[in-house]
Parts: structure tokens; C-alpha cells; sequence
């Protein structure tokens, strides 16, 4: 019982949130125009509360599987959220203990992890050939309305994530 608590549990919560993620990245995409692409990082805001239970061995098995996943179903390649949510993870875990010394500092936290898996998503991209949106463009259109979602996001989440998890 406490493998699943511990363990089995979390990665269901994950794997969960990560669906929604998706798809509610879809459902704001198709509430805008067509220029705009606001993209939900729900998982990303998750890691930083769940991975303060984890040690960094296991917040990167964790994060690798649903990368893993996050990549197969939406991607349908392997590679960029397989790299880069282990490697957020194991920076989170590595400072969380300034990460989460209070609010303000989390709030910020959520701003820099969304910006990271941004900015590395759209260079991991390029470099792959799976888009060809100028940075100029990139940052209009995708990165500035996709900051200010979820940072907005985060401000209504965040207390219920703080009775859970802190």
C-alpha cells in the first residue's frame, strides 16, 4: 500500500494531469484565432509541488516515463518532453528548498519553468524541423499569451495546491 502511495499514485496523477494539459491546450487554441497558441503547462505547475515528496532518483524515473508518454501521444516523436521534463524535474528537486520558501518565490518558479520549457521546446523544435515559426513570431504569438495564462492559472490553483501539498 505505501509503493502505491508513494510511487504508483503520483505517477497516476501525473499521467492524468498531463491529458487534461493536452487537451486543454487544445481547447484554448481553438477558442482563439489562429495565430495565437496559448498552450497549458498544468503539468509543469504539478512538478514543482510533487517533486518535493520525491527523491531525485525517483522524480527522474517519474518524469522520464511521462515524457515518455507526454511525447508519444502528442508529439508522436520522442525526444523533446522525454529530455526536458526529467531535466526540469531534477532542477526542481535539486532547489527546491528555494523554489518553495514562499510564495512569491513559487510564483516565480512557475514563471522560469514555463519560460525553460518553452523557449527549449521551440529550439528543440527548430533544430528538428517540426516548425518553422520565426522567434519573433514564436514569442508574440505562442510564448507571451501561453506566460500570462498560466501564471494567471497558477494564481487560482495555487491555493488548493499549497493544502495539498505543503
Amino acid at each position: 500500500m505505501k509503493f502505491f502511495k508513494n510511487y504508483v499514485l503520483p505517477f497516476l496523477v501525473l499521467f492524468v494531469v498531463m491529458l487534461i494539459d493536452g487537451h486543454l491546450s487544445n481547447l484554448l487554441t481553438n477558442l482563439f484565432s489562429n495565430d495565437i497558441h496559448l498552450l497549458s503547462h498544468l503539468l509543469l505547475i504539478l512538478i514543482l509541488y510533487v517533486s518535493i515528496d520525491f527523491s531525485e532518483n525517483i522524480n527522474f524515473v517519474i518524469l522520464l516515463l511521462i515524457g515518455l508518454l507526454y511525447d508519444a501521444y502528442y508529439f508522436h516523436i520522442i525526444g523533446l518532453s522525454t529530455l526536458l521534463l526529467p531535466l526540469s524535474g531534477s532542477v526542481v528537486s535539486k532547489y527546491n528548498s528555494v523554489l518553495m520558501t514562499n510564495r512569491v518565490s513559487r510564483f516565480l518558479s512557475v514563471a522560469i519553468l514555463v519560460f525553460f520549457f518553452e523557449i527549449a521546446t521551440f529550439a528543440l523544435a527548430n533544430v528538428t524541423q517540426l516548425t518553422r515559426m520565426s522567434f519573433t513570431d514564436f514569442v508574440v504569438y505562442t510564448m507571451a499569451p501561453t506566460m500570462v495564462f498560466n501564471l494567471l492559472f497558477f494564481l487560482l490553483i495555487r491555493p488548493i495546491l499549497e493544502k495539498i501539498y505543503l
